[in-house]
């Protein structure tokens, strides 16, 4: 039987790598640069290298804890895949005062009620 494998990604590199799981907190290297890989999740599936929109995009959502991981129903769920989308998301967070991370997750970016 295989072992399981999920994604960790080097940012600077724009690389992903699929490895075992590891132990919590072990600390993974990238074989280019020798930085630090972030875990991703088994559900990642990295943009081109030379989409910068895309890894840009994808920094944000690593940075703010958000991963791409499999859930018994199937797949990760929404995640914003450009710029305009990340921007509307955050916009919302800061007006309504939701964590960013969950606004990041809304599918549709939910409409301010107006007074009246």
């Amino acid at each position: 039987m295989a072992h399981a494998k999920t994604s960790y990604v080097c940012l600077p590199c724009r690389a992903s790598y699929k490895q075992r799981y590891g132990r919590p907190g072990e600390e993974r290297r990238c074989p280019r640069c020798a930085g630090t890989l972030i875990h991703a999740g088994s559900a990642f599936a990295a943009p081109p290298r030379r989409d910068t929109a895309a890894w840009r995009t994808l920094t944000l959502l690593l940075h703010a804890g958000i991963g791409f991981h499999k859930s018994c129903c199937g797949g990760p769920g929404y995640r914003p895949r450009t710029r305009h989308e990340v921007r509307e998301r955050t916009v919302y967070a800061r007006r309504s005062g939701e964590p960013l991370a969950r606004a990041l997750l809304h599918r549709e970016v939910p409409r301010e009620r107006t007074a009246g």
